[in-house]
C-alpha cells in the first residue's frame, strides 16, 4: 500500500504570493497513483475566516487522481486562544469545515493497517468535542492492526516528556493524555505537518514524520526546530507490519518564504 501525505497547502482566493507552487505540486501528483492522498491540514490559508478559502482547497483536493483524506489545520478551522484571540476554534468554524471539506477525524482500515486522522486543534482548546474525539480515540484503537497516525501538529520535537515548544507542537497536557492511549497500542507511524520542514525522527520506537509544505518555508520567524526547510510532500510505503518514509520534491518547486508577506497575509479582515 502506497499513501501520499502533502500539508500546509494554504491556498488562498485573495493571496497569489505561492501560487506557482500550487500548481507545480497538481501538475506532480496528477501523475502519481497511491492508494490514497491524506492531507494533514492547513489546506487553505484563511479558511478559519473565509469560506471561500475552504471551498478553493476542496475544488483542488478533487483534482487529484485518488480520494483524499483530509485534516484541519489552526488555518482551516482556528487555533487556541493562546496563539490566536481572534480565531478560536468554535462550533461555527468546525461546522464550516464539515460541511465543505468532511469530516475532522477518521479511522480507516487499507491495506491491513489501520489509518487513524485526528482534529489536533481540538487539543487543549477546551472545546466540548476535545473530550469526544478522545472517547472515539480510545474506540478506534481498538484493533490487532498496526495502526498510522495523522494530524496537523507534530506531538514534539524530540521527547514525549519535553517543555512545551509554544505555537509548533501539541501542549504537553493533552500530548501526555494523547500518548496514553497511544503507547499501548501498535502505533508504527504518527505523522504530521505545521512546521513546513521535512523531518523522519524515531522517538519512543515510533516513526515520527514531519511532511514539508506545499506552500512555502519560514525564516527568521521560525527557530530552529530541526530537520530541513524545503518545500514537498511525503510517500509512505506499507508493508505487513513496517512503513517506509520518503520525502519528494516536485519538479518547479519554489522555496518561497513567508516572511516577507507575512503582515500583509495577517494583516486585519474588514468587519
Amino acid at each position: 500500500m502506497r499513501i501520499i501525505q502533502l500539508s500546509d497547502t494554504h491556498l488562498s482566493v485573495e493571496h497569489d504570493d505561492f501560487a506557482v507552487n500550487a500548481t507545480a505540486f497538481a501538475e506532480d501528483l496528477a501523475k502519481c497513483t497511491p492508494d490514497l492522498f491524506i492531507h494533514t491540514g492547513d489546506l487553505s490559508m484563511d479558511g478559519a475566516m473565509q469560506a471561500h478559502d475552504l471551498d478553493l482547497a476542496k475544488r483542488w483536493n478533487d483534482l487529484l487522481p485518488a480520494e483524499v483524506l483530509s485534516l484541519p489545520g489552526n488555518h482551516d478551522v482556528g487555533d487556541l486562544p493562546t496563539f490566536r484571540p481572534d480565531q478560536p476554534v468554535n462550533d461555527e468554524r468546525l461546522a464550516r469545515w464539515r460541511t465543505l471539506i468532511g469530516p475532522d477525524r477518521w479511522a480507516r482500515d487499507v491495506g491491513g493497517w489501520r489509518l487513524v486522522g485526528l482534529n489536533a486543534m481540538l487539543l487543549g482548546s477546551g472545546h466540548a468535542d476535545e473530550d469526544a474525539q478522545f472517547e472515539w480515540l480510545a474506540s478506534a484503537l481498538e484493533t490487532d492492526l498496526p495502526i498510522a497516525v495523522f494530524l496537523h501538529k507534530p506531538l514534539c520535537i524530540d521527547a514525549i516528556g519535553e517543555d512545551p515548544c509554544g505555537y509548533w507542537t501539541v501542549a504537553p497536557a493533552p500530548r501526555r493524555r494523547l500518548w496514553s492511549l497511544l503507547e499501548r497500542r501498535q502505533v508504527r507511524l504518527i505523522a504530521s505537518g505545521h512546521l513546513h520542514i521535512q523531518r523522519q525522527k524515531v522517538i519512543d520506537g515510533v516513526s515520527h514524520v514531519w511532511s514539508p509544505a506545499a506552500s512555502f518555508v519560514v525564516g527568521a520567524a521560525q527557530q530552529d526546530l530541526g530537520g530541513e526547510r524545503v518545500l514537498g510532500y511525503v510517500e509512505h510505503d506499507f508493508t505487513a507490519d513496517t512503513v517506509t518514509s520518503r520525502f519528494v520534491r516536485p519538479d518547479g518547486a519554489e522555496d518561497r518564504l513567508f516572511d516577507p508577506v507575512a503582515k500583509k497575509i495577517y494583516a486585519p479582515k474588514p468587519a
